[in-house]
């Protein structure tokens, strides 16, 4: 195979990296070049995402990959984060910025929801975890609110759907993302189109869906002058993060847990359908569209998002520490002395994190963690029992145990985090690679190139090109005690 090259743009909840990579002989060879904050933007009582200044971004990263660079690019390729949604007006022009996922406007929408269509009906129809950030009850809540921007919308696109479409002009939804959104309806594969309509929707907004690894088409003449980049294809990856992640896992055969850990961890296994039951619906586990016709059967969790919620405020009072710093405090700190729930809607957005921490833990009854190194092992701690707890539900749903999981993404930087992983669940954790959703995005085009690649073909690259750490159980025995105290607060 002769020297490829991709561009990959990943964009996360707080900083979007472009990514070069090279694929030569079986080996992948990545650079970050060019990163950005994203993050949301308040404005009055709501919360955005800025995509006009984000695309202007990514032109720039362009700009660096023309002047650096004089081989030729084969594709480019952006995912993103799912959920949050576009719209465009009848000219094709974005009617306004897309609404941030944790804005307040969905507070409290399962009530009104459910009224119209049971959480049953919309499980087996969709089987997606009910998440009041879920794009369907984002929607409906426009519905609800009467907002004009619906009145005037003639065409719905995700995140990374809309970056596509400024670059192509063209309008479609990749279909990883579009499973995120609670709109799609699995055994049809299609958009739920009953769903669509009883929730007072218009179907027509909603485009084509189609597969990863799609061409798009040339980048658009007048941006390619601007850019410096002639020739070169947008080649959808899987569009959703968490969906390339996982493409890029560096796993020998699918008998496997991972967690793509980042401001979410997402906790699950992959499966060649849809599990979709009772006993799953109770446990709010989802289905949501991979690679190459799998499944991703997985949990949301909140992540990292809280540590770095917390670090952002002793950062901004006079007090920083780098995360490393951070996690030796917390070493410091007896074991096993407070709990929180990282799943309790108090740790959505809080005001304040530290109090929103120190608010549960009063709540339940426990004592207050005050020192910096205290509230960093309360959080670590109780991610690691968290994901204990979920594992033990997929082990029961599938009635089947593992013997390895996977930790990929920048989490698995975080090595005490990962360590405590293996304690409380006492199976065998490999990390990384870091930049595993850039990795699967750039495997994905190279995949539409390459068309007797397959997933097997993907995670052998992987291997080959990125050092992966092992790290074993330690005292199990502890950790498997403390997680009856965990229990209490759940």
């Amino acid at each position: 195979m002769a020297e490829q090259n991709y561009l990959a743009f990943d964009f996360g909840a707080q900083s979007a990296r472009a990514i070069y990579g090279t694929l030569d002989r079986g080996k992948l060879e990545i650079s970050e070049k060019y990163r950005f904050i994203t993050g949301g933007t308040k404005i009055f009582d709501t919360l955005k995402w800025d995509v006009l200044r984000f695309f202007e971004e990514i032109k720039r990263a362009c700009k660096i990959i023309a002047n650096e660079n004089d081989k030729n690019l084969m594709g480019i390729g952006i995912d993103s984060w799912g959920v949050d949604f576009a719209l465009l007006d009848v000219n094709g022009n974005l009617i306004s910025n897309p609404y941030h996922y944790r804005d307040k406007r969905t507070n409290n929408i399962y009530r009104d929801a459910f009224k119209i269509v049971p959480k049953k009906v919309i499980y087996q129809k969709t089987g997606i975890q009910f998440m009041q950030i879920n794009t369907l009850f984002q929607l409906y809540s426009m519905v609800r609110d009467n907002s004009p921007l619906l009145k005037i919308a003639d065409k719905f696109l995700m995140i990374a759907d809309l970056f596509h479409y400024f670059l192509t002009k063209r309008i479609a939804c990749e279909y990883t993302l579009a499973t995120t959104s609670q709109l799609y309806d699995l055994v049809e594969n299609n958009w739920a189109w009953d769903l669509i309509k009883k929730f007072g929707l218009k179907p027509e907004i909603f485009p084509e869906i189609i597969q990863p690894g799609t061409f798009l088409g040339p980048l658009l003449p007048n941006i390619a002058r601007e850019v410096g980049l002639q020739d070169v294809n947008i080649i959808v990856p899987a569009a959703h993060d968490t969906a390339a992640a996982i493409a890029a896992i560096p796993a020998i055969n699918k008998n496997f847990v991972y967690i793509s850990s980042g401001t979410w961890s997402l906790m699950g296994v992959e499966l060649d359908s849809p599990l979709i039951s009772e006993e799953s619906l109770q446990n709010n586990f989802t289905n949501e569209g991979g690679v190459f016709q799998t499944i991703r059967f997985l949990k949301n969790i909140s992540g990292l998002w809280i540590l770095s919620e917390v670090k952002k405020l002793w950062d901004t009072s006079g007090t920083p520490s780098s995360y490393a710093d951070l996690n030796k405090e917390a070493l410091q700190m007896k074991p096993f002395q407070y709990f929180i729930d990282p799943d309790d809607p108090l740790f959505l957005n809080p005001e304040n994190m530290i109090e929103a921490i120190q608010v549960f833990c009063k709540t339940t009854n426990q004592n207050i963690p005050k020192q910096r190194g205290e509230i960093v092992r309360c959080i670590l701690e109780s991610l690691a029992m968290k994901y204990k707890f979920v594992y033990l539900k997929i082990c029961k749903l599938l009635r089947k145990s593992f013997k390895t999981l996977h930790i990929i993404g920048g989490g698995s930087q975080n090595q005490l985090l990962s360590q405590f992983t293996a304690n409380s669940t006492g199976l065998e954790v490999k990390t990384g690679p870091v930049e595993a959703t850039a990795i699967g995005n750039l495997l994905m085009q190279a995949a539409s190139q390459n068309k007797n690649m397959n997933l097997s073909d993907l995670r052998r690259i992987g291997r080959n090109s990125f050092e992966i750490q092992t790290l074993t159980p330690q005292d199990f025995s502890a950790w498997d005690d403390a997680y009856q105290q965990f229990l209490t607060i759940l």
